[in-house]
């Protein structure tokens, strides 16, 4: 069994993730109402506490992703932009996953 569509979610995370599933589920880019700015300031609490610190990165280098596609895109058209970036595709993916991004350069 594998796990690159989906994985089993650890009771912890899902016990985090609950209010902001029920109750809390306001759009973190709307700034006009209080459902924005609860969703927001959980965001901004995880990006600093549960992963930042985690891993000794300033917040600002932590970024929410859908998914691996996008995350891959993302990585790569970062590195296109930064000269001193240097991105070698055959350790980023596997050959049959490089279709889903390919398009991104």
């Amino acid at each position: 069994m594998d796990f690159q569509a989906t994985t089993p979610m650890d009771p912890r995370v899902l016990d985090a993730m609950l209010p902001y599933q029920v109750n809390y589920y306001g759009n973190p880019h709307s700034r006009t109402h209080a459902y924005g700015w609860e969703s927001e300031s959980a965001m901004e609490l995880a990006r600093k506490q549960q992963v930042a610190d985690l891993i000794g990165a300033d917040p600002r280098e932590i970024i929410f992703t859908s998914g691996a596609t996008e995350s891959n895109n993302m990585a790569i058209k970062v590195s296109l932009f930064h000269p001193s970036s240097h991105i070698d595709f055959n350790r980023v993916t596997k050959s049959t996953d490089r279709s889903k991004f390919i398009g991104t350069i």
